[in-house]
């Protein structure tokens, strides 16, 4: 039997990056995929590949996911899986403390964190009827350090980080077992850390492969990982065999978290 055989399957920034990845890595292990994004175009083409089906979705509206939970809850019945990976990097050339507006804080505390939250929140009702779910929030392996360049996205995943482990104890109550897991990957082969390393030239007047080979000097496996790297731990967390698992953290990171590479 397909490790994810018959789950309706939720991911957010569906589209592209960790969301697309996933959503293939769950279609082939035979889950009914949902995604939901701004990018109607690359969203519709990436059911089409799943076989799912694409919902229009700004994370940042409650109103938006009011409509979206209660679409998939009305075609399928339940939502067995929730993945939050809509995200952004923000302004990284402008994102210390001094730097960053009070706009861009919120606009990227909006779609990381306030996006997560309310993802979590309305589906929550949903998996409880069944008394069990699996949600995976996405976060980064910088919400374990410091990040004077992007204050604004440092807060956001360690706040996401945090939240998770709130929801898997309420997720634990009166014998429901909906499982809440946290994801940090590390340089990933993404939009998100093109858009990073891009900035990071601009801000420090390197080429691009300067900027990468700075970011990869902290990875002890010197390379950039694949978006299946993380979807293939999602698409555990998703299966029934991480039963026992809630509230924990995992790190994609080709062992970044480790400490400097010698």
């Amino acid at each position: 039997m397909a490790r994810a055989s018959g789950k309706v399957a939720l991911i957010t920034g569906g589209a592209g990056g960790l969301g697309s990845a996933t959503a293939r890595r769950l279609a082939e292990e035979g889950a009914i995929i949902v995604l939901a994004d701004l990018a109607d175009e690359a969203g519709e083409a990436v059911a089409k590949e799943t076989g799912g089906e694409f919902l229009r979705l700004d994370v940042t509206s409650e109103d938006n996911w009011r409509a979206v939970v209660e679409a998939v809850r009305s075609e399928h019945g339940r939502i067995d899986v929730l993945v939050n990976a809509a995200g952004v990097e923000g302004d990284v050339i402008n994102g210390s403390i001094e730097s960053t507006s009070l706009d861009e804080w919120h606009k990227v505390l909006g779609i990381n964190l306030d996006g997560t939250f309310l993802g979590c929140k309305h589906v929550f009702p949903v998996m409880a009827e069944a008394r069990r779910g699996s949600i995976v929030n996405i976060s980064s392996i910088v919400s374990y350090m410091s990040t004077p360049s992007t204050v604004a996205y440092g807060a956001s995943k360690a706040a996401v980080q945090q939240l998770t482990k709130s929801i898997a104890i309420h997720g634990c109550r009166d014998g429901m077992k909906i499982r809440c897991n946290s994801v940090h990957p590390g340089v990933m082969q993404t939009r998100m850390i093109d858009s990073i390393m891009d900035q990071v030239g601009t801000m420090l007047n390197l080429t691009r492969e300067q900027a990468e080979e700075g970011a990869l000097s902290k990875v002890p496996f010197r390379h950039i990982g694949a978006p299946d790297d993380v979807a293939y731990l999602i698409l555990y967390l998703a299966s029934d065999e991480s039963g026992y698992v809630t509230g924990s953290e995992f790190m994609v990171d080709g062992g970044w978290h480790i400490g400097q590479a010698s």
